[in-house]
């Protein structure tokens, strides 16, 4: 009989620690929810426990907020479940030539990453000493429309906000970097790439208070791409800023490479691939390392490339960013049952119509945890706290520090988080955090640091 109870006994503490870690996880929520920082804000939040497979604690998650950048998460995860870890973004050099002429055309599909190395590889795949008639641009993979549903309009010229077009280049961005020189004196600056397509003018001066904050902007009220550098330079700092019309940005880019290669190219223009021309170079561009980019550094132009090719399952060309809104409803609709309380307007939560709830998100999460693959993929590539990425300065000190993967997003008012943590008994926590109403961003990430030392403890 003793034998029995002690077997009982034995099997009944996983449990009892289980109960104890719910419930102090619960208290010390509780406690931080009266903070006084939710005086005039609000937050809705869940926390799941993926190996008891239970709700460990709630606020107000079923709330539709402003997701920002913990969108990214959802766009991630569908774009891996219906592309596959294989799939690639093409971009591809053609070539057409006839008695009369030589003509090349460069064909985009909204590679996020193609960069000034990759064009000077494609460049070096044309032969020296080439006369191309025409360079044509074949945009046809997505629509004109450069820009997502309820982006905000001031946030144009800043490279976070970039003109998005099947040709992209350097993100269509260009960093501008400048450093103090000898007081009242210019800065010095550079711009990479380097490229004719856009001018600088420097009107600012070395620690001159009078000239007030240093501001780098581009005259894009007028379409220009006139890059001006204004006000006093104290000390090093840059800026990323969009460039008007990326396709013009690509071409300008790839005639200069060619010129580099020795290769004359007399005129420019946008045209589809005729049906027989020639592939002689071809850039491909791995689905994670897209996934990777979007997730570890936020980037919004690689959440919108995969938002395309999430469109480009079941439609013909040129692409809307809706048709990938679409699967994301979908799937929220099929595998979640929910068909209301949200709405998608792009992929990477820039949009001010975009809205998910803590409960969503959080069912994106368990799903993620519930296919291997996937969430190798997404664990590997979240931010990862104290270490990487946009978590890189977070947690540092408290018992979260390293053992936290998880998406931050940040608009005017909202500050989400969102990811898995691992606690001291050893069990692996979904979590969702979307903090509205709040200015300051700074007190709201302390607050969420909190929470995350509550999990892991």
């Amino acid at each position: 009989m003793k034998a029995r109870i002690f077997i009982f006994l034995m099997l009944m503490l996983p449990m009892a620690a289980s109960l104890q870690a719910q419930d102090d996880i619960e208290n010390r929520i509780d406690v931080l929810l009266q903070d006084r920082l939710f005086a005039s804000g609000d937050v809705s939040l869940a926390i799941y426990d993926l190996d008891d497979g239970k709700m460990i604690c709630s606020h107000r998650e079923k709330k539709s907020l402003r997701p920002a950048s913990v969108q990214k998460v959802l766009t991630a995860v569908v774009a891996f479940e219906k592309l596959g870890a294989s799939y690639t973004f093409d971009t591809e050099l053609y070539e057409r030539s006839t008695d009369d002429c030589r003509n090349l055309y460069v064909k985009g599909r909204v590679d996020p990453l193609f960069d000034e190395y990759d064009m000077k590889r494609m460049a070096a795949g044309v032969p020296a000493g080439t006369i191309i008639d025409t360079l044509f641009a074949d945009c046809s993979f997505i629509d004109s429309l450069y820009w997502g549903s309820g982006w905000v309009w001031d946030d144009n010229p800043y490279g976070f906000q970039p003109y998005l077009s099947p040709l992209m280049v350097c993100k269509g961005a260009v960093e501008v970097k400048v450093k103090p020189s000898a007081r009242g004196r210019a800065p010095e600056y550079t711009v990479t790439p380097e490229s004719s397509f856009y001018s600088v003018v420097n009107e600012a001066k070395s620690n001159d208070c009078s000239l007030g904050k240093l501001t780098i902007l581009r005259d894009w009220i007028y379409d220009s791409n006139l890059i001006r550098i204004k006000g006093n330079c104290k000390a090093p700092y840059k800026e990323s800023i969009n460039m008007y019309k990326s396709a013009d940005f690509f071409l300008a880019m790839l005639v200069e490479k060619l010129s580099q290669f020795g290769i004359e190219v007399r005129h420019v223009a946008f045209s589809r691939v005729p049906d027989d021309a020639d592939v002689i170079y071809t850039c491909k561009r791995n689905l994670v390392d897209v996934v990777d980019e979007a997730l570890m550094e936020s980037d919004n132009l690689c959440a919108e490339a995969l938002l395309y090719h999430l469109g480009a399952i079941d439609n013909t060309f040129p692409l809307s960013m809706d048709y990938g809104c679409e699967v994301l409803r979908e799937f929220i609709k099929d595998e979640f049952g929910f068909d209301s309380g949200f709405n998608i307007a792009d992929g990477s939560g820039l949009s001010v119509y975009d809205y998910l709830t803590a409960e969503i998100i959080l069912e994106v999460l368990k799903h993620a945890y519930e296919d291997k693959e996937c969430f190798d993929v997404l664990y590997a590539h979240l931010p990862q706290s104290g270490i990487s990425g946009t978590m890189k300065n977070r947690t540092k000190g408290n018992a979260a520090y390293k053992k936290v993967r998880a998406k931050t997003g940040t608009v005017k008012g909202v500050c989400s988080l969102a990811g898995y943590a691992l606690g001291k008994n050893g069990h692996m926590y979904a979590f969702v955090m979307i903090n509205s109403g709040l200015e300051k961003a700074s007190k709201v990430r302390e607050w969420q640091d909190k929470v995350l030392d509550a999990i892991c403890k």
